[in-house]
């Protein structure tokens, strides 16, 4: 009785382990107990689009059979993981991007080679053993001669590439470059060493040099210096260092001009009254002259730091050189961004600072982003405008006390000023005095006795060039006394009209235009 439970467990575990054995794969079996001979001749698989069109004889050793060409590709991947573990990796390179591959992996004593490439819309897997002691691997015609046309197709590219591209094995000899190469080292060392074979190194490395990139040049056999950005890379699987140089002689000639160029608008600038600040599209300072220094008390040294845009304006606040806003962050941030404040033009404001100077600011912001601030100390043209306007109001004032009625034209006929007797001594003066002289003469033939000097008025604004001297003559209102009016010329083609009662005139006389003669 307590047999039969343990004999029933062991045939139990018999049949579960039997059953593992059966279904458990027998891809790595298969290879092991696989002839060498049966890869002696390459197998060849023609995918395109994923679709297995096209394959060589007695594959099935690779793809179950019946093959399904749909799946075709993923069980040749599947099969081929056991030789070599990056086969999915290299599939799906050359699926995607078209990157040939050569894999190889153990096959008893013999290795397994296999090659993917891309052959116009197709994809070409050959999977072929190479014998140890033969050293020949053997490959069907279609692979080898897509190799060789992509193999030609790579020396072309690299014969007519403009950049220089050289291999260097451990020794630091150039054991392989390109056209450009050659024709670099026959211009610098001569045509006999562009022949032999290790080349002319061109650009000699230091021994503790590394890859990365650095400016490297050299001379010619006329002297001329030749410049170029020299990229080194990594010692591949073979040892070898790739080195790839990009002729530079364009932009040495660039940067140099631009270098000149910067140096003329230094001197230039230099020599400005106004002070200059050239901010780059970072918001550093790039560029100053000697006069921004002396409007601003800013120290050179740290002007010459590169300070922000929003630093800088932090400066002339700390010594007084700008106006205190209420909210200054909030104005400095919205100055510091003249590109957005000044929107498609130029932003100008005028600074009153404390010290009773004026500065007029000018932002012009620039096409790449750089920003231009020209400071001008307008304090002599300010005090000056107000003097002016402090003259002009008291000659004002005096005039406006005067009896006598005076009103000037331009040379247009454009009223400058008229006084309020001017226009008192015509009629009630409530109405003023017409903008124009036309407007005037028309004003005042409608309150005075015809008389002839209206149209010499106008002929004289008609002919601003005619020389004319100053004349005195008498006119008769209509209402009220008769008037002395005396013209006047005056700098720039202006008139000077002055009218006062004439008291020498009765009322009588004053109907009657008097005689006068003018003189030329």
């Amino acid at each position: 009785m307590i047999l039969i439970p343990v004999l029933g467990g062991l045939i139990a575990g018999i049949m579960a382990l039997s059953a593992v054995l059966w279904l458990a794969p027998r891809k790595r079996e298969a290879w092991q107990g696989l002839d060498a001979d049966v890869l002696s001749e390459p197998r060849q698989f023609q995918f395109r689009h994923g679709y297995l069109v096209n394959h060589s004889g007695n594959v099935g050793f690779l793809l179950p059979f019946p093959i399904d060409h749909l799946k075709a590709w993923d069980s040749l991947i599947e099969a081929l993981s056991d030789i070599n573990e990056t086969v999915p990796t290299a599939f799906d390179a050359l699926r995607d991007t078209g990157l040939p591959f050569k894999l190889e992996g153990p096959f008893g004593r013999d290795r397994v080679v296999m090659i993917g490439l891309r052959d116009g819309e197709d994809l070409r897997i050959t999977i072929a053993t190479a014998e140890e002691r033969q050293g020949s691997v053997r490959i069907d015609l279609s692979s080898l001669k897509a190799m060789e046309s992509e193999i030609s197709m790579l020396a072309r590219v690299g014969d007519t590439s403009p950049t220089l591209s050289w291999a260097v094995n451990d020794a630091r000899q150039v054991v392989w470059s390109n056209a450009a190469y050659l024709e670099r080292v026959a211009q610098c060392a001569g045509p006999d060493a562009a022949q032999g074979w290790p080349l002319h190194v061109l650009f000699p490395e230091p021994d503790d040099s590394g890859p990365g990139k650095t400016r490297r040049k050299y001379r010619d056999r006329a002297g001329i210096e030749h410049w170029f950005e020299v990229t080194t890379s990594a010692p591949d699987t073979d040892g070898l260092r790739h080195g790839h140089a990009i002729p530079l002689d364009t932009v040495i000639k660039a940067e140099d001009s631009r270098r000149t160029f910067i140096q003329t608008l230094t001197k230039s600038f230099a020599f400005l009254p106004s002070g200059l600040a050239i901010f780059d599209r970072n918001g550093q300072l790039t560029l100053f002259n000697p006069a921004l220094m002396d409007m601003t008390g800013l120290d050179g040294a740290w002007l010459s730091r590169r300070p922000l845009l929003a630093d800088f304006f932090d400066a002339l606040r700390d010594r007084q050189k700008l106006p205190e806003p209420r909210d200054y962050k909030t104005w400095r941030d919205s100055l510091s961004d003249i590109e957005r404040t000044a929107g498609r033009g130029i932003y100008i404001e005028t600074w009153t600072l404390p010290s009773g100077a004026t500065f007029r600011v000018t932002g012009r912001p620039q096409g790449d982003g750089a920003v231009t601030l020209m400071l001008e100390d307008i304090s002599a043209d300010v005090i000056a405008d107000r003097t002016h306007r402090a003259d002009r109001d008291m000659m004002m004032a005096v005039l406006e006390d005067l009896e006598d009625g005076i009103a000037i034209f331009e040379a247009d006929g454009t009223r400058i000023l008229a006084n309020a007797a001017a226009a008192a001594l015509w009629g009630d003066g409530s109405a003023g005095l017409p903008a124009t002289l036309d407007g005037c003469i028309t004003y005042w033939k409608t309150l005075s006795h015809p008389h002839s000097i209206w149209g010499e008025l106008r002929d004289l604004i008609r002919s601003p060039d005619a020389d004319w001297a100053d004349w005195d003559d008498t006119i008769g209102q209509t209402k009220g006394p008769a008037l002395r009016l005396r013209v006047s010329a005056r700098p720039g083609g202006r008139i000077a009209l002055t009218f006062r009662p004439d008291v020498a005139v009765t009322p009588a006389q004053s109907e009657v235009p008097a005689k006068r003669i003018a003189s030329a």
